[in-house]
């Protein structure tokens, strides 16, 4: 613990969840190392950092190598005949030798990563890059990287996954996600073209794939499938033969892994002979996975959710263990748990998937399609273009409704939402165009009567570009009728509104980006207070940006980057309560006389300053 004068007391918890995950693509190989060893490679995400593991598939032993870059890197990794993985790592296209273990720069790549790979006859290794679809390739028989430029060119993010050559040589990509497109590249003369009409353009994933006749079969909602053969596009049914199997959980001799759980430091291997595989334990260090969400429950600890990957833990301030679980190897993260009675409940990205769970019973580690605690209450397909992105969740106060609105998972603007009932088991979701079709929610709040109100946002998904409205706002939706029955922009014009607390005098007091302290008073309909807060760093918060909550003593503390604040409701004094010298990140819970936060991948917590 450090004190700071003035300030109150800081403590750091520790790591809530020092673990990894493979990154998302083929990026977990077998294969062997220069002794004729069987090992496992995986590319694995633990925290802010990228790094490349070698797992001995008979003894469990590893060696981690940290390549040089910043940044994850790409998601995805290429592995050829020669024992070579291609990654894209920092600024550069990297070689990772398996034989020796080293990574070896190719060739420097634009802004940001490659998402898809290919390799010629010839050995010449392709690779599509985000944002821009740039095509770079590096051919290892003459140590020659090149960069061809742009396939195609749009105002929006372009993701060019998947890759393929067809035996005549012509490579092509498929281009998502806003509108999809395949394009071809002729590496002889250089000639790119576009293969989907502008009036069959959709959004969504384009498809890729060598055949087993070395032809290319490419596939587009609203374009169908067309084979792929010396640049030319030609509509079929579907693929007449299979793909090119590309599978990487083979060793050389035949046996295989049947899984590697990264989070759980355990992988199984199914011998040649073998009836059943064996388990292998391993090791590696982590930074840490980023805390998402922190809440108290009926337990006295503290519980919350961190991202990439999930991972559920449990802080116990009497013991201080600090454990964490998975959810059967998911990927993404439970941007805000809720608490509502002593259960809680939490909505995912990237599926918008509401779960329940209850902190009293047995945890089971299982994908969430089977698990019994946590539960999957609510799931829709349409969720994940309503509100896969769920910046908001609201236990609402009549005992037994939750409330989940944000941003589409990709690209779309505006929010839906849904409205759970957890006595029915039943949910409804409102449309965007029910509530403000190109406004995301970023912040729910309850009033007295039961009318929801609802602070927006107005950033475009990740892999959109659309023009968006100019200032954010708040909208009372009538709990009763489910209509909108006031709206109030910001002013002056602000992105987003954060979170929102109602306090005891019946006013809203909310936090607004990047600094602003707004009061907004219901039944007047109108603004009292809008100033801009300075001296903590911006308003603090991820995807789900928690950062205000009522503490015992009637005050409101916030979370900004540089501080925790005390805000005195009526008189809007506020003061620090705490710095903690890094950024917070996450939050907001109180337990006993303390507040806990995050502050990346660590949980802190800090004494309430409960002076008047």
């Amino acid at each position: 613990m450090a004190k700071e004068p003035g300030t109150g007391l800081v403590a750091d918890h520790g790591l809530v969840a020092p673990v990894g995950m493979p990154t998302w693509g083929p990026s977990t190989i077998a294969t062997v190392d220069g002794s004729g060893r069987r090992v496992v490679f995986v590319k694995i995400w633990t925290g802010g950092t990228a790094s490349y593991l070698f797992i001995d598939a008979e003894t469990g032993q590893t060696e981690q190598v940290f390549p040089e870059g910043d940044g994850w890197g790409a998601f995805e990794v290429l592995m050829t005949p020669d024992n070579v993985v291609y990654d894209t790592i920092g600024n550069d296209m990297v070689g990772i030798d398996i034989a020796t273990r080293t990574v070896r720069r190719l060739g420097e790549i634009p802004f940001r990563m490659a998402l898809g790979y290919t390799r010629s006859e010839d050995g010449t290794v392709y690779a599509g890059i985000y944002p821009n679809a740039t095509l770079v390739s590096y051919n290892p028989a003459t140590d020659t990287f090149t960069n061809h430029g742009d396939l195609n060119t749009e105002v929006w993010p372009q993701y060019p996954k998947p890759l393929a050559i067809d035996a005549s040589g012509w490579v092509y990509c498929g281009i998502s996600i806003q509108e999809m497109q395949v394009v071809g590249w002729n590496p002889a003369t250089g000639e790119k073209r576009a293969f989907i009409p502008v009036d069959k353009r959709r959004r969504g994933n384009a498809d890729v794939r060598l055949g087993t006749d070395g032809r290319v079969y490419a596939s587009a909602e609203g374009w169908g499938w067309h084979e792929m053969f010396e640049g030319r596009a030609t509509a079929i049914e579907k693929p007449p033969v299979e793909a090119v199997d590309d599978r990487t959980d083979t060793f050389p001799d035949g046996s295989r892994y049947t899984s590697v759980k990264v989070a759980d430091r355990i992988m199984h291997i199914l011998d040649v002979g073998a009836e059943k595989p064996r388990e292998v334990r391993f090791d590696y260090k982590s930074t840490g996975v980023n805390l998402y969400t922190i809440i108290a429950g009926p337990d006295n600890r503290i519980h919350g959710a961190t991202g990439i990957p999930l991972r559920v833990w449990r802080f116990d301030p009497e013991t201080g263990e600090m454990r964490n679980q998975g959810l059967g190897g998911y990927g993404g993260h439970i941007n805000q748990f809720v608490r509502q009675g002593d259960r809680f409940y939490g909505a995912c990205y990237s599926s918008g998937a509401l779960l329940e769970y209850d902190p009293a019973l047995p945890y089971d580690d299982a994908d969430m399609k089977v698990s019994a605690n946590p539960r999957l209450a609510h799931f829709s397909e349409g969720a994940r273009d309503l509100y896969g992105r769920p910046h908001a969740v609201l236990a609402h106060p009549d005992g037994r409704h939750i409330l989940v609105g944000g941003n589409a998972f990709r690209v779309l603007l505006g929010s839906g939402l849904l409205i759970y009932d957890i006595q029915t088991r039943e949910g409804i979701m409102l449309d965007r165009a029910d509530l403000i079709p190109d406004q995301g929610i970023n912040a729910l709040v309850a009033l007295p009567d039961g009318d929801v109100l609802v602070g927006t946002s107005t950033h475009v998904p990740t892999g959109g570009a659309a023009e968006t409205p100019k200032t954010a706002l708040i909208y009372r939706l009538n709990w009763r009728t489910r209509a909108i029955t006031a709206r109030w922009p910001m002013q002056p014009d602000t992105p987003a509104v954060r979170d929102m607390v109602v306090a005891a005098d019946g006013r809203v007091y909310g936090l607004a980006e990047p600094d602003r302290l707004f009061v907004l008073d219901p039944e007047r309909g109108a603004f009292t207070h809008d100033e801009a807060i300075t001296g903590y760093g911006d308003v603090s918060g991820w995807q789900a940006p928690r950062c205000m909550t009522i503490g015992p003593d009637g005050n409101i503390y916030a979370l900004f980057r540089d501080a925790v604040v005390r805000i005195e409701p009526g008189t809007l004094v506020h003061r620090a309560v705490a710095r903690p010298g890094v950024a917070i990140t996450s939050g907001i819970a109180i337990l006993g006389d303390r507040l806990y936060f995050g502050c990346g991948p660590r949980l802190y917590s800090c004494a309430l300053d409960t002076e008047t």
